[in-house]
């Protein structure tokens, strides 16, 4: 079972559902393997323009430091039976879940966010 409060993600590919953990080894294999920040990444899965082969190797990280084995060719038929899309999705969370922690986090730690943009006033 995915516990949010612990950044995992669940990636569903075809029936199999795999619960994703974002770890340091994770965030490491992840940005050596496509040779940019999980910051750049995460922009590029946000605007679809992740190359294939970085998408794969992205999940494949993932899967591999989450104790979960596929083989690469396998992941890359998943993948594409299930449409990038699908895939993009869980993966912007697990950069997501990376940068704020867990997603109890997210609303508070958003970048450029200062105490009072957090609180509303009635207006006068």
């Amino acid at each position: 079972m995915t516990n949010p409060a612990r950044g995992e993600v669940t990636l569903k590919l075809g029936e199999a559902s795999y619960v994703l953990r974002p770890t340091f080894g994770a965030i490491c294999e992840i940005e050596d393997a496509i040779g940019a920040s999980l910051f750049d990444i995460g922009r590029k899965l946000e605007r679809a323009e992740i190359p294939a082969r970085d998408l794969l190797k992205f999940a494949q990280a993932c899967l591999t430091h989450s104790g979960h084995k596929v083989e690469e060719a396998a992941l890359g038929e998943a993948i594409m039976a299930q449409g990038a899309f699908e895939v993009i999705g869980p993966l912007i969370r697990f950069c997501q879940a990376y940068a704020f922690g867990g997603t109890k986090k997210k609303a508070e730690a958003a970048p450029g966010r200062s105490e009072t943009a957090k609180t509303t006033s009635a207006p006068t």
